[in-house]
């Protein structure tokens, strides 16, 4: 394992160590990401509520109730992470079936993704893709000495990915199962699968994706209009053309915070899934950079901490896993809005309106906390490794 630089940390009663690199990186994020969503929404949340403030108002306490979940999960021992994973994602499998209840599911934009109460509403498959997470590294660990065997190093992860993909299929939520694909690849190359597996794995995937894309009309003309934006400028294209023309009116130094003229209606959804088109032509090319620039930073403080529990596979598969959740989403969101990627329901980490991603988020980035800080070398007592699917 290539040794990896320590950065400044802060050291706890029993000489551990909290990264404190990571909670900044992620308090800039949040603080940037405030001000942001303030900018983009404050035109349509003046003439839809009558005040700028609704729309950073609920952000930012969606962004007060997170930091309070984060400090709760760092507080969190490996062990009781590790012994709670069947359970998690017995929770996740659940969670996903709520939007899919008559009644209770929230359609919006012809996707059923939301569960609604009064005064509330929230995205169950934001806490379902951490608790897949938390048990797919379970998993890697307890069959470390199989997973050279195809049943247990590629098929049976397969097969409990497939099943979590079925449930967000039916919302549908296309861009979070590409989401977990890619992360399952991923845990899986650092648990230590042979590369052949994960060869044999990502071109099923592959295929996988192919086929949803061509049996789904909404899909194939998402594709479509990635690969051809003008052809369709005015209808299916029209996003993409709006978010290209903002990036471009940002040149290097950008108009301005607070200047930007696609967030006048031009651009839909400029305060959520493409709040980084406005970025770039509010802060230019110079912000834009900054903001990738945080996110590489963010996915090297989060290998760092894996580094640290190198010799603990539960740990270090875990860290990785969650460590790309808080960074893939980053890029590919990224990537849709400057026309690299097909579009997807993807919002930017931190940064774009959403409250149950900045929830969801913290809490990622709370067990990552407690992750760094805590002595993983020993192996956990029997009693702390009682779980199922053995």
């Amino acid at each position: 394992m290539v040794s990896i630089a320590k950065s400044p940390v802060e050291t706890n009663e029993q000489g551990y160590q909290l990264d404190v690199w990571l909670l900044l990186l992620v308090a800039t994020l949040v603080l940037f990401g405030l001000l942001m969503v303030y900018s983009t929404s404050m035109v349509m949340s003046q003439s839809r509520f009558g005040t700028p403030y609704h729309f950073v108002s609920r952000q930012g306490a969606a962004a007060f109730l997170g930091l309070i979940c984060m400090h709760w999960c760092s507080t969190l021992s490996v062990a009781t992470i590790r012994r709670y994973a069947p359970l998690l994602l017995i929770f996740g499998i659940c969670s996903l079936l709520l939007p899919l209840i008559p009644g209770l599911g929230y359609t919006a934009n012809g996707a059923t993704r939301w569960v609604k109460f009064p005064g509330i509403r929230f995205q169950p498959s934001e806490f379902a893709k951490p608790c897949f997470v938390i048990f797919l590294a379970s998993y890697f660990a307890r069959q470390e000495a199989k997973l050279s065997r195809f049943s247990y190093g590629l098929f049976r992860p397969l097969m409990l990915l497939a099943g979590v993909a079925a449930l967000l299929l039916l919302q549908p939520d296309f861009g979070s199962t590409v989401i977990l694909a890619t992360i399952t690849i991923g845990m899986a190359l650092a648990a230590g699968v042979p590369l052949r597996h994960l060869l044999l794995l990502g071109a099923s995937l592959a295929s996988m994706g192919a086929v949803l894309i061509i049996s789904s009309p909404y899909r194939m003309m998402r594709v479509l209009s990635f690969l051809d934006p003008l052809k369709d400028r005015f209808g299916s294209g029209y996003q993409l053309v709006q978010s290209l023309l903002a990036v471009a009116a940002g040149e290097i130094n950008g108009k301005g915070f607070g200047n930007s003229t696609q967030k006048l209606h031009y651009l839909p959804d400029a305060h959520t899934d493409f709040i980084f088109a406005v970025i770039a032509e509010e802060l230019g090319f110079i912000g834009s950079f900054l903001v990738i620039t945080l996110f590489m930073l963010l996915l090297w403080r989060g290998l760092v901490i894996a580094s640290r529990s190198c010799r603990n596979t539960y740990s270090f598969t875990l860290a990785v896993g969650l460590t790309l959740l808080l960074v893939v989403p980053g890029m590919v969101n990224i990537g849709v809005v400057t026309g690299l990627l097909p579009t997807k329901g993807l919002p930017l980490p931190f940064i774009g309106y959403g409250g149950t991603s900045m929830v969801a988020n913290l809490i990622i980035v709370g067990v990552l906390l407690g992750l760094s800080k805590q002595d993983d070398t020993a192996p956990p007592a029997a009693s702390e490794s009682r779980e199922f699917w053995t």
